[in-house]
């Protein structure tokens, strides 16, 4: 299968090999046969429909059955979480043990094939037509109907973030335009773009509400040039739209092209009092590559920041996450993840997601012992501070560099920047020694350690964008 990814799970390989194509063909095909019959008895029907039905029989040679899916994410989750039920099904049917090799394959033309993450029972599928409540035309803008400002949890970390969305939806154009809102990775700006939309199209159905990320303007904008259709591009984006969503602004960074062409549709939208919505991981004056003219035009309207929810806010994620999915959360379980996953909303509620996909496979009862074990490589344990690497980590995610750069040597000035955030909070969190932080950093000098705290202490008190997420950062890590 050329170009195929395989995955190999070997138990033992040896025994008789099948040789013709096709009568490896029907062997596999026999095989699985039964295989998922018995696996049909054992599992949810969702479990089963999402993860098994999809998979495709190649070939069986020996005691290797070779499976195949579209989807490399399921291919993954279904060896992390499933192989082992897999292995014993197998086993089963042909009386001695098994290996597993998955490839991956694209779909045949027409054909449906599930690529969501695992989704525990009663929560309806994505590729499902929106509910009767939906605004009309939303499928066709993209706009998701479940991501309302009803099913999202407001709380101190993104209270202002909300209000300000919500008075947009209210009066587009005229309360905060343009409205850019930034935060770090999975903390809600992309639920916020949507309810903003779902919104302003309940309240005028005949509201044309463009949404959409950056990559994808990029994308269209080339497209139109090569095509030689830019009025059909620039009716598009500035006649025949009310609403301008677009997510993930940053990356449109040092593309100067697709930045003339966005700075001319914001003025057109803007003199026309149509509403921009635009969303960032970072501020507008810290996104590098940037146009300053573009920058300055963010300036005319509100600039808002989410942040990551408090301990409270998480444990009420978790139980709107758990009755909007039909779990039986108890509230201890919803305390002990809330208290110990930290990082962001996305990771929060997918640890429940797992932890409930688990439970529903094995049959166990959802507790803090079962959550302890299952997730037990994400969780921070409550009252220890975090490490050197845990600073790193979370220092690079919000500052948008690696890990690895923070440790290493590159001077480039926003990695810099992430090293020294890093040294100056590992100084403020830990009991750690300068020599010791130089050392966990890739060896630097305790010298450097010092120079790093005292420059970020000296920068907090020029920048207030920078003390801001120095401190964002501290809230976080301490929390």
């Amino acid at each position: 299968m050329p170009g195929s990814l395989s995955t190999t799970v070997n138990n033992t390989v040896d025994g008789p090999t099948v040789v013709n194509p096709l009568d490896s063909e029907r062997a596999a095909t026999d095989l699985w046969t039964r295989a998922i019959h018995r696996l049909k008895g054992r599992l949810s029907r969702h479990t089963f429909q999402t993860y098994f039905e999809p998979i495709k029989p190649v070939s069986l040679e020996g005691d290797e059955l070779t499976l195949a899916h579209s989807s490399r994410f399921m291919i993954d989750w279904v060896r992390d979480n499933l192989l082992d039920v897999l292995l014993q099904d197998l086993e089963a049917q042909l009386g001695r043990p098994c290996a597993v090799k998955f490839v991956v394959r694209e779909r045949a033309p027409g054909e449906e094939v599930a690529e969501a993450p695992p989704i525990p029972e009663g929560r309806p599928p994505a590729t499902s037509p929106p509910p009767s409540e939906a605004p009309p035309g939303a499928r066709q803008l993209q706009i998701n109907p479940k991501y309302t400002f009803d099913s999202f949890v407001v709380g101190p970390s993104n209270q202002f973030a909300v209000a300000a969305c919500t008075a947009v939806a209210n009066a587009p154009g005229k309360a905060y335009n343009p409205l850019f809102l930034y935060g770090g990775v999975g903390l809600g700006k992309t639920h916020l773009v949507h309810a903003v939309g779902n919104h302003a199209l309940r309240q005028n159905p005949n509201c044309h509400v463009v949404y959409l990320s950056s990559e994808s303007f990029t994308n269209d904008l080339i497209h139109a040039l090569e095509q030689h259709r830019m009025p059909e591009f620039r009716a598009r984006y500035r006649e025949k739209c009310d609403i301008l969503l677009l997510d993930d602004i940053q990356f449109l960074s040092n593309k100067k092209q697709t930045m003339e062409e966005f700075f001319h549709t914001f003025n057109a939208l803007h003199e026309g009092g149509k509403q921009i919505f635009v969303t960032s991981d970072k501020l507008p004056t810290e996104i590098e590559g940037f146009e300053e003219r573009l920058r300055s035009r963010f300036q005319w309207g509100l600039i808002a920041d989410i942040q990551p929810p408090e301990v409270e806010t998480r444990v009420a994620i978790l139980k709107k996450k758990a009755a909007t999915d039909h779990i039986a959360l108890p509230d201890d379980v919803a305390l002990f993840l809330g208290t110990h996953i930290r990082s962001n909303v996305r990771e929060l509620e997918g640890s429940l997601i797992r932890l409930s996909a688990f439970a529903s496979l094995t049959g166990a009862a959802l507790t803090v012992e079962l959550a302890q074990d299952v997730l037990k490589n994400i969780l921070v344990v409550r009252g220890d501070k975090p490490d050197v690497e845990t600073i790193i980590k979370i220092v690079a995610e919000a500052m948008q560099v690696k890990p690895q750069d923070i440790k290493g040597d590159r001077r480039q000035q926003n990695i810099a920047r992430a090293r020294q955030v890093a040294m100056y909070l590992t100084r403020k969190i830990t009991a750690l020694s300068y020599p010791v932080i130089g050392e966990k950093f890739g060896g630097k000098d305790h010298s450097t350690v010092i120079n790093a705290e005292q420059r970020i202490e000296q920068l907090m008190n020029e920048e207030p964008d920078l003390s801001k997420t120095v401190q964002s950062l501290l809230r976080r890590l301490n929390s």
